[in-house]
């Protein structure tokens, strides 16, 4: 075959439509191309405007983009991408590169458009992916100057807008809690070094809430190099406030298990030694033929074994009522219904009318402070917990007891104060729930009461607070205000522990997890007393004040609130 091929038969087997237009913008040819792509004849188009089919929203830039090309002469580096109008209405998305007559010597701009609708419509699929996790999805550079890709979640996650990131890329380490911002550079540096990484950490400030964001990341490779770092971060708050809680479960069985036990087996002790003297006095008085020993005063004996068998009783009872606490407790942490807006004044009202009842014939004076339109946004369950402080400050009073309720609504909160003028909660009680310092063997609190009434106020996006003096308690519950636009951000749900065990997780490709920043085990079981045990001689708690009513929160009861949304069935 000696003769070439016609260049115009070769431009009509091309699959991009090939055309060339005039410096106004008007054809002068097309390919055959454009049969199949647009279902034009390419006849048909030759002397119209080629902007005439170009997607109204996108006329503008791609005729400004022409425009500059024409009084430059310059071709630009990019290609334009575009919708174009087919013959039956539809539009493809063309990506087109233009050549200056400078380059190509033809009598017009030459232009070469690429069929790009499917890898549109697939980048659009992944760009609604992104925008729509909750996940922060990431991608920098590989010395982490260049911030490549972020979607939105990064503002709600870390607090930082995608601007920012991109104006400064290291700016999310800001967010960090300093305790663990040393651990993440460490990764940092792993992952520009071509290692894989997957480390736990929290945002947020020593002194305000945090969230822990689980972040697996990966080097990106190209032929060899490490071009870029990527991957992901996963709010696990709420993992580690389940871990936490069933810590403090744990932790609280088996201390008021191992406390009343002792309780138990040293008055059976008891009881067994001076049922032993008696009977050995017995045997000696027979011996003696006296009727009764001279040494055994019958009454004082039985006053002991009715005494001591009444401890056994009351820590049998304490064991029942601890295990119909726990019982109510471990159904509110399985329930998984959102908070609802509910009006607080029927809440407070059932709150004082069960804690009064609950209280029997102990003297107390109750004073309410609650504005009727007041609604908050929160669980059913607010009562109880609104109850157990008013059992508590009823049941720990010297005298008479005095418990006023206030509730106001400053802000965008709903925050209800319980004081009384009982003697102050001991910062063994207290400090456990607000993370002062980690609830292990040797150090945490007595009972459920306060741990109850604290997981009702963080499962509402809320917080509790105690101001302990020598007058008396104050303990104020904050939950959102219904009626205000609050936002909640995964920061606002509540900090886990900084000390707490850190639950492990699997790469997604199966490798070994890395540690979580700041991580420190739980202390393992103490071979001693704990130092505030009961003492099994007076069968008392050393310390602590806990509520000791049978009352526990159930998850399927309806509020008797016409503001409250319907529960489960």
């Amino acid at each position: 075959m000696s003769r070439s091929p016609e260049p115009e038969t070769l431009i009509d087997l091309a699959q991009d439509k090939i055309a060339v237009i005039d410096e106004a913008g008007r054809f002068r040819y097309l390919n055959a191309a454009t049969s199949n792509l647009l279902g034009f004849d390419p006849d048909e188009l030759v002397g119209t405007d080629a902007f005439d089919l170009v997607h109204p929203d996108d006329v503008d830039r791609v005729r400004a983009a022409f425009e500059a090309l024409v009084a430059d002469g310059t071709r630009p580096d990019a290609p334009l991408e575009y919708r174009y109008e087919t013959a039956d209405g539809d539009w493809v998305w063309f990506r087109t590169r233009v050549f200056p007559p400078a380059e190509t010597g033809l009598d017009g701009y030459a232009l070469s458009s690429r069929d790009i609708t499917l890898e549109v419509e697939s980048r659009r699929r992944l760009e609604t992916i992104a925008s729509t996790s909750p996940d922060v999805l990431w991608m920098f550079g590989a010395d982490w100057s260049e911030l490549l890709f972020v979607n939105g979640a990064i503002e709600s996650v870390f607090g930082i807008d995608p601007e920012t990131l991109e104006r400064r890329p290291r700016a999310f380490l800001e967010a960090v809690h300093p305790d663990d911002r040393a651990d993440v550079e460490c990764a940092m540096e792993r992952l520009s070094a071509g290692d894989p990484t997957n480390l736990d950490y929290r945002i947020g400030s020593p002194d305000g809430p945090t969230t822990w964001v689980r972040v697996p990341a990966r080097p990106v490779r190209e032929d060899g190099e490490v071009v870029a770092v990527t991957g992901f971060a996963r709010d696990v708050t709420d993992e580690y406030r389940r871990e936490r809680q069933l810590t403090v479960m744990d932790n609280l069985l088996r201390h008021t298990i191992r406390n009343d036990m002792n309780i138990v087996d040293g008055t059976a002790e008891r009881i067994a030694d001076r049922v032993d003297d008696a009977v050995a006095a017995a045997s000696t008085a027979t011996e003696t033929d006296d009727a009764v020993p001279p040494d055994v005063d019958l009454a004082e004996l039985a006053a002991d074994l009715i005494d001591h068998a009444e401890t056994v009783r009351r820590v049998a009872d304490d064991l029942l009522t601890t295990a119909e606490k726990q019982r109510g407790v471990i159904d509110l942490l399985r329930e998984h219904e959102s908070p609802q807006p509910l009006r607080v004044a029927p809440l407070v009202e059932r709150a004082v009318a069960d804690a009064v009842d609950d209280a029997g014939e102990a003297p107390a004076d109750v004073t309410v402070s609650c504005p009727d339109d007041v609604r908050a946004f929160t669980h059913p369950e607010l009562d109880y917990a609104i109850a157990e402080l008013i059992e508590n400050a009823i049941e720990h009073a010297e005298g008479a007891a005095t418990v006023e309720i206030e509730v106001t609504a400053p802000a965008d909160r709903v925050e209800i104060a319980v004081r009384d003028d009982a003697p102050p909660i001991p910062a063994a009680e207290r400090d456990p729930i607000t993370d002062r310092w980690k609830m292990d063997d040797l150090r945490h609190t007595g009972g459920m009461g306060l741990w109850l009434v604290y997981w009702i106020a963080d499962r509402s996006g809320g917080d509790l607070a105690f101001d302990a003096g020598a007058d008396g308690n104050e303990v104020t519950i904050s939950v959102p205000d219904a009626d205000g636009e609050p936002s909640f951000p995964a920061a606002d749900r509540g900090p886990p522990p900084a000390s707490e065990v850190r639950p492990a997780a699997a790469e997604p490709d199966g490798g070994a997890t890395a540690p979580a920043a700041g991580s420190e085990a739980v202390a393992p079981e103490s071979a001693g007393p704990e130092p505030d045990e009961r003492d099994p001689a007076d069968g008392e708690p050393a310390a602590g004040r806990e509520s000791t009513g049978d009352r526990e929160p159930t998850g399927d009861r309806t509020p008797d609130d016409p503001d409250a949304a319907p529960g489960p069935p």
